[in-house]
């Protein structure tokens, strides 16, 4: 797959980014306070999922059952966080609003 896709791939991320298509790479901070709980929300994410998943895997057989279990673990923590940073609960999760200082949280 990497032979075969990852230039195309990265060469269409690349030039969005370049045209400034990208959520975190625009000319402008306008707008950014919504898109910072998306990118640090996705962070919270993993580091929360990664430690779970790694100790359900060392500790679960390899199972249907168990791979579905952890397949719903997975998808319960990424809802959970996602609602938490969508409600900006989290650090670095909340809105920047015109008018206040943007500060680290």
């Amino acid at each position: 797959m990497y032979a075969m896709a990852y230039f195309p791939i990265a060469g269409a991320v690349w030039a969005l980014g370049a045209l400034g298509r990208l959520p975190r790479v625009k000319r402008s901070t306008q707008g950014e306070g919504h898109e910072r709980r998306y990118f640090y929300g996705s962070v919270w994410a993993v580091v929360i999922a990664h430690p779970v998943l790694a100790l359900m895997w060392k500790t679960m057989p390899a199972t249907p059952r168990a791979d579905a279990l952890k397949l719903a673990v997975f998808v319960g923590i990424l809802l959970g966080v996602g609602q938490m940073a969508r409600l900006g609960l989290l650090p670095r999760t909340r809105p920047i609003l015109p008018g206040e200082w943007a500060v680290s949280d």
